[in-house]
């Protein structure tokens, strides 16, 4: 049996799509809907009564509202399948194939993670995620691995999805790809991540970077792989410095800063090669040369990598 856990808040305009596209799943039969309603102002009891002629559906309400992390995790806890899916409250699987095609995969080759491919919806285009290991869009867990290694979601409300997926790749999961593309992010201006005019990538940048670090943490304490541990933290602080090209003059970036030099320290408990370091120094640029908003940042930087990293140093002394 599959788990299937949404998150909602005050999402009464597009839960009934979302839903939809579960009921029109071609293996039904094997899924559990769990509706965690983060105190909205208004419950989901007619939209559950609707479809609860078409799906094995619960409702579940928190006390108070604390973001959608601790919504999927208060399903993981009150659920027990064998496996789970997670999909927001706006967004929908992209065809009645979708869960089947991760359940099949996941089952097939006795595997902790599946990772499917997935669309995003913006106003004015459509982007699509390979292979992709920051969102929980489109993959299917194994819950016996999650509970192994003890894999929770935090209670921050920014990047929550990151700091959990982290983890999970620390604890050497084995993990299956597939090419298929299984589920839609769309596009909802009034969501988290694109509510006012996607100031999110800056507010978000303080959980970007307490999530790694609690990933990095979480997964020292499990005897996680080193050289993941390793090649982790040194990516973290190069989309750091990055960030602070192109924050470097607004206040609200201190916070990433103090969080950065942390993430430097964990990164010297167990530091690389120099040669993986330029690998990943490639890697981080391609990524956000990629990216039309930073750019002319990282093409007139206010400072170097090594004048970064001893600004990080000198913080606080």
């Amino acid at each position: 049996m599959i788990d299937v856990i949404i998150p909602a808040y005050n999402a009464h305009d597009t839960i009934e799509q979302t839903l939809c596209s579960i009921a029109y799943q071609s293996i039904t039969e094997l899924i559990n809907v769990y509706i965690v309603d983060d105190c909205s102002e208004k419950d989901y009891s007619e939209v559950v009564s609707f479809f609860g002629h078409f799906l094995n559906i619960k409702l579940m309400r928190l006390q108070q509202n604390s973001g959608p992390g601790v919504a999927r995790q208060y399903g993981i806890d009150h659920s027990n399948s064998e496996y789970i899916i997670f999909i927001d409250a706006d967004d929908v699987f992209a065809d009645s194939f979708a869960v089947k095609t991760l359940y099949e995969c996941i089952e097939k080759d006795n595997s902790d993670l599946v990772i499917g491919n997935f669309t995003e919806e913006t106003s004015d285009a459509f982007r699509d995620h390979l292979d992709d290991t920051t969102w929980l869009h489109g993959k299917i867990y194994r819950r016996s691995f999650l509970e192994k290694n003890h894999i929770r979601f935090n209670e921050t409300r920014a990047n929550e999805d990151n700091g959990f997926n982290q983890l999970v790749l620390l604890c050497n999961p084995d993990i299956k790809y597939i090419k298929e593309k299984v589920y839609i992010w769309r596009n909802n201006t009034n969501s988290i991540t694109r509510s006012n005019n996607y100031q999110y990538r800056l507010h978000g940048l303080e959980g970007f970077a307490y999530n790694i670090n609690y990933a990095l943490e979480e997964g020292l304490k499990r005897n996680c792989n080193l050289e993941s541990f390793s090649k982790l933290a040194y990516s973290t602080i190069v989309s750091e410095y990055y960030y602070y090209l192109r924050y470097y003059d607004n206040e609200k970036i201190n916070g990433m800063l103090k969080l950065a030099k942390h993430t430097l320290e964990l990164y010297n408990m167990h530091p690389i090669d120099k040669k993986t370091q330029i690998e990943l120094m490639k890697d981080g640029l391609n990524s956000f040369m990629s990216d039309e908003e930073y750019v002319n940042y990282i093409l007139r930087p206010v400072i170097t990598f090594d004048n970064f990293i001893e600004l990080l140093k000198g913080l606080g002394e």
